[in-house]
């Protein structure tokens, strides 16, 4: 389960991406919502740093994703080793190179689920629920901003001490900092809204 877990949190803070907007605009935690609420759909490619405590070199991990409103998060993983991830509100879907998939369902995993719905409300800009879990502190720096989200009671703050998302029109980089070391720092590249619609080949794989 834990394992499972984790995968679903951090794929889903992976997709943590805001839409394109005016820079001028996200001066404070509203317009910043405002700007997450904007586009339904986004594509990009990511770089993962995982640092942990039993190591003394980083894992590193790169890969494409998209993360579309209604059908939820395809997480792909190309380096190390591939791995495909599909996320939608009740189901997950992982597949590690050529094994078979795994399947998962809410009913079966509920506190995995609970942590996934919780990181899709910072994608859908939901300053309501975000709140109702944690210290949200938003600030401007420069031609940047920074949102530092620190864990209200349990069982984030068992897992999390804190998540920083920083950006420009984008979510640049997001760092997951654990309570028991471990640190996660994730960039986004190449981000894009285009094609504004699912192609049949990405249709077909939320069809599980």
């Amino acid at each position: 389960m834990i394992k499972v877990f984790k995968n679903i949190t951090m794929s889903v803070c992976l997709s943590l991406i805001a839409t394109t907007g005016v820079l001028a605009q996200v001066t404070d935690l509203a317009s910043l919502q405002a700007q997450l609420q904007q586009s339904p759909i986004i594509r990009g490619d990511f770089t993962q740093s995982r640092t942990l405590a039993m190591f003394e070199q980083p894992l590193v991990s790169e890969g494409s994703f998209l993360l579309e409103k209604q059908h939820g998060l395809l997480w792909q993983q190309h380096t190390p080793f591939p791995v495909n991830l599909v996320l939608t509100q009740d189901k997950l879907r992982q597949t590690f190179a050529n094994q078979p998939a795994q399947v998962i369902n809410a009913k079966e995993n509920p506190m995995a689920f609970y942590f996934s719905k919780i990181f899709l409300s910072v994608f859908h800009g939901d300053t309501e629920q975000l709140q109702s879990q944690f210290d949200l502190q938003f600030s401007p720096q420069n031609e940047h901003w920074q949102l530092v989200l620190t864990p209200k009671e349990a069982p984030l703050n068992a897992v999390f001490k804190s998540i920083v998302l920083q950006g420009n029109q984008n979510i640049d980089s997001l760092v997951l900092e654990e309570v028991r070391g471990d640190t996660t720092e994730i960039t986004f590249t190449n981000q894009t809204h285009q094609p504004e619609n699912l192609t049949d080949a990405e249709q077909a794989q939320f069809q599980f």
